[in-house]
């Protein structure tokens, strides 16, 4: 009876272990893979979305502007594009109301009409004082600007604010004051300079009036950048337009070498003194389209100068403005004076007649 007992604990026993064995099994197989140890990793921050650009859109196409404008009849349209085309010839000064912003500079509303005022035709003084060319603050304002271009078959209202400045600045510009300027650029023709103080005034140096000398190419004398006095030759607030001239604020030397010579009223024996060539040349500037008069007033000999061929010069005057102007003729040692009624021709064309004439009377 005790093996029997013993057996049967025995087997009780091995019964359990086995039961736990299985069991531990099952549990194990029951359980998924072991979890991996990884390193943790902080999360990448998302990218920063890129700043703005500090630039402005850009301008709408016609055809989007055209659609932009407030719907108006044909009638109402034209109506409107000839009372801008009356300012522009009148340089009337107009009111526009600010509508926008654009790349290329502010759009604008005249009447039922859409316009444009770049960025180079707005005041300077409005332009200095925005950031970075930012004129939104403009939008709802009323600006005073004048017609560059009304085109109705283009849809076009060009308006410039810079002009009115300027136009008020030139008002206060007297003909015959020098200035003080610098040179912006130079062209074939002449050099734009700007007069200093007044930023909105652009002013022409014609080629003519830069030096006394004769130059081939205006930037023999002055180059961008180079500050010059030039005296004001003509002023046109209505065409905002101001000539100028470098060379007459100083002296014309040719006047000072005449001024020099003993000069002798051409009159009887005087007169009859005159070389036939020079008598040829009165006689083809007499008969010239455009000269009511020539006269030979004074004559004069001088040594330290000998023209091989007939030269003529034309001496700047005060008479000018009234049609009257002054000439010298040289030939060998002589000078003659000469006195020009020409009250239908400017300075420009008396100068080029003069040319022509002493030209074909050299080839004679």
């Amino acid at each position: 009876m005790r093996v029997l007992r013993g057996t049967i604990a025995d087997s009780q026993l091995r019964s359990s272990r086995t039961s736990s064995l299985a069991q531990s099994r099952r549990c194990f197989q029951s359980r998924g893979p072991a979890p991996r140890i990884v390193a943790m990793q902080a999360k990448k921050a998302a990218p920063e979305a890129p700043l703005p650009q500090l630039t402005r859109p850009k301008p709408a196409s016609a055809a989007q502007q055209a659609q932009a404008q407030p719907p108006a009849s044909a009638a109402a349209l034209a109506d409107a594009y000839q009372r801008a085309a009356d300012a522009k010839a009148c340089g009337e000064v107009v009111e526009v109301k600010v509508v926008g912003q654009n790349e290329g500079g502010v759009m604008v509303q005249y009447g039922p009409l859409r316009g444009f005022i770049p960025y180079n035709q707005m005041d300077p003084a409005r332009l200095r004082a925005c950031t970075n060319g930012d004129l939104s603050t403009l939008t709802g304002q009323q600006l005073k600007a004048r017609v560059v271009t009304a085109d109705p078959s283009r849809k076009e209202l060009v308006l410039s604010e810079r002009q009115v400045a300027a136009a008020e600045a030139l008002s206060r510009i007297q003909q015959g004051e020098v200035l003080t300027c610098v040179v912006t650029a130079v062209e074939d023709y002449g050099a734009f300079v700007q007069v200093k103080g007044m930023p909105e005034v652009v002013g022409l140096v014609h080629k003519s009036e830069v030096s006394w000398d004769r130059i081939m190419t205006v930037d023999q004398v002055v180059v961008p950048g180079q500050e010059v006095s030039a005296k004001v030759l003509f002023v046109d607030t209505s065409n905002c337009r101001l000539s100028l001239s470098v060379k007459q604020t100083s002296a014309d030397p040719l006047r000072l070498s005449l001024e020099g010579l003993a000069w002798e009223a051409a009159t009887g024996a005087t007169a009859g003194a005159v070389d036939a060539r020079v008598q040829g040349l009165v006689e083809a500037l007499a008969g010239s389209e455009g000269v009511d008069s020539v006269t030979t007033t004074r004559v004069a000999q001088d040594p330290h100068h000998v023209a091989q061929e007939l030269e003529v010069y034309l001496v700047r005057s005060e008479r000018e403005g009234e049609g009257e102007y002054t000439a010298v003729a040289r030939l060998g040692v002589g000078a003659t004076e000469l006195q020009l009624r020409a009250a239908q021709l400017s300075r420009e064309q008396v100068k080029l007649l003069l040319q022509r004439v002493a030209s074909n009377s050299a080839a004679q």
